[in-house]
């Protein structure tokens, strides 16, 4: 993970819907800060944005995968009616190996998975989970959670600074 700016930081987090309070707190700046930078850098408008583009790929990727997964599924019922139509009974390794969805259809189908879920967890996800489980604390065992939350926004930052 590279090194954020606070600011940087506090973008990455303002764009993705924490709130400002919340914003200054983990990254212990005060609150007229991160107005001051959501002002100057038209953040509001960048988020709304945002939004709307990372709603629409994600269902584009998913309908892309959704058609991928049906052209090999398809390519498959296709190759396994040859293979029994060719060879009633006495199948031979080659018609087998023939029979085989080609790999280029399976790589392609695996990079749009990977695409769509395999994301590794990205410096705002890190802290929108952890963010929600300092809720469930303090819903559940606000001594616990005086006690956690500080060493949770600590690692916020160190996290950020990797």
């Amino acid at each position: 993970m590279a090194q954020l700016s606070k600011e940087a930081a506090a973008q990455i987090l303002f764009k993705e819907g924490v709130e400002q309070k919340e914003i200054a707190k983990i990254l212990k700046l005060s609150e007229t800060t991160i107005s001051k930078y959501a002002v100057n850098g038209n953040w509001r408008a960048k988020r709304l944005s945002h939004t709307i583009k990372k709603s629409t790929a994600e269902e584009d990727a998913l309908t892309a995968l959704a058609h991928q997964s049906r052209i090999i599924r398809l390519i498959a019922d296709k190759l396994g009616d040859e293979l029994e139509a060719k060879n009633k009974g006495d199948v031979s390794v080659d018609d087998l190996k023939a029979a085989l969805i080609p790999k280029g259809e399976i790589d392609a189908l695996q990079k749009l998975f990977t695409t769509i879920k395999g994301k590794e967890l990205d410096w705002s996800a890190i802290v929108r989970i952890l963010r929600e489980f300092s809720v469930f604390l303090k819903n559940d065992n606000i001594q616990l959670a005086q006690l956690i939350v500080p060493h949770i926004d600590k690692y916020i930052n160190l996290k950020r600074k990797e």
